[in-house]
């Protein structure tokens, strides 16, 4: 039973160990039914790459499920190479949509069909730097979504920053994060924290009920772009051209980094480090990502592929970091015992107030690279820049 999966660097090591002891449990509760064998799929090798096209270059292997992200969905289902799950999902009695965080589910559907089976939530965090801020007496605010708003957050980062001493060494960063100033080989421009993120807390979806992007075309999301120059150009919190912080991080000397809870390493908590939800930009809802199993569209019995798909699921999902069911805050701390102080009171509380992107993956670059050219290294007026943005993604939902 092949299964085409996205490589470590892509996926995250929480999510890549879960997988790969998951392949071989899954294979062993089968009774010799099954043997799941791991298919790498090729990320991002060239300025045109797709999940589809990578996909498609797997064919020798014959992968019978897939494991992507939320945003894959999209370009896959364009391109009809995925079954859609409704009828097997009615017919089984294990499957019940009530036992999902509220908006999981539903990161697996397009166009009204189900395709994907979510089984790990990845809500975007802060990570706060609580052994600094207690050695310096610096008082954060709650670690809640009304708490820990954007204003707050560039509070709490100030209290940190201390620039580089002009005759040498490192100061301490407010926050781990910056601006490329060229676009990468692929030509994506870049910058942390991530702008899609904060649009997505600011507006709650990036899609009205048409399918189409007004959201974006709100005064929240203006706002976060007025923010974000600030952050580069007043503040100079986020600098441009420079995203190496390792040594900040080494030696302790930094405030706040953000990444999504599926990217986070161990290591990264130790200390009183704490997690604070991602900045709260308007809309109450915390910018959130899934990984989903789905089927490869063959000729193939797709019943097997389904048996083969529940019975991996069925060993991934409960120990996923975090999994795509409503568990208490208990469950957490047993699956990241990691966590300092009542951190997953914090991870419950985003998942039960999470957002989700409801966009592919060239669409989020055409935003992300448009807003980041244009408006934050340019002189693009944020309104303007956001009316482009949007007609790139919508050239790029036409060309998918």
């Amino acid at each position: 039973m092949p299964v085409a999966a996205m490589p470590l660097e892509i996926a995250g090591g929480r999510i890549f160990a879960l997988f790969a002891n998951g392949l071989l449990e899954a294979g062993r509760q089968s009774e010799g039914r099954y043997k799941f064998d791991d298919v790498p799929l090729d990320i991002y090798e060239s300025d045109d790459w797709s999940i589809s096209r990578s996909l498609a270059a797997t064919e020798a292997s014959a992968p019978e499920l897939v494991v992507c992200f939320d945003f894959d969905l999209q370009d896959l289902v364009a391109h009809d190479q995925l079954v859609p799950l409704d009828d097997f999902l009615a017919a089984d009695p294990d499957v019940d949509p009530g036992v999902y965080w509220p908006g999981v589910l539903e990161s697996g559907r397009y166009e009204g069909l189900q395709y994907g089976l979510p089984f790990a939530i990845s809500p975007s965090i802060t990570l706060v730097n609580g052994e600094l801020a207690a050695e310096r007496d610096i008082e954060l605010p709650e670690p809640t979504m009304q708490a820990f708003t954007a204003e707050a957050c560039l509070r709490t980062a100030q209290a940190f920053h201390e620039p580089d001493p002009p005759d040498g060494g490192i100061g301490t960063r407010g926050m781990l994060g910056g601006i490329l100033s060229e676009p990468t080989l692929r030509g994506d421009y870049l910058v942390l924290p991530p702008l899609t993120a904060a649009l997505l807390s600011a507006v709650g979806s990036f899609r009205d009920s048409a399918g189409g992007f007004t959201p974006l075309e709100s005064d929240r999301a203006r706002q976060v772009l007025e923010f974000y120059s600030d952050l580069i150009h007043r503040h100079r919190l986020l600098p441009i051209g420079d995203f190496d912080f390792g040594h900040y991080v080494q030696t302790g000397q930094w405030g706040m980094g953000f990444l999504p809870i599926a990217f986070s390493d161990i290591g990264e908590f130790r200390g009183d480090n704490r997690v604070f939800p991602f900045p709260a930009f308007g809309s109450g809802r915390n910018p959130t990502s899934t990984f989903l199993l789905s089927i490869v569209k063959s000729d193939r019995d797709p019943d097997v592929s389904y048996d083969a798909l529940r019975r991996l699921y069925s060993v991934i999902a409960p120990e996923s970091t975090l999994p795509p069911f409503r568990v208490d805050a208990a469950a957490v701390r047993r699956l990241m015992p990691e966590l300092n102080g009542d951190d997953e009171q914090v991870l419950v509380h985003l998942l039960e107030n999470a957002a989700f992107y409801g966009a592919s993956q060239s669409e989020f670059d055409a935003l992300r690279n448009t807003l980041v050219r244009d408006v934050l290294l340019g002189d693009t007026e944020p309104g303007e820049g956001l009316r482009r943005a949007i007609q790139e993604m919508q050239a790029s939902s036409a060309g998918s």
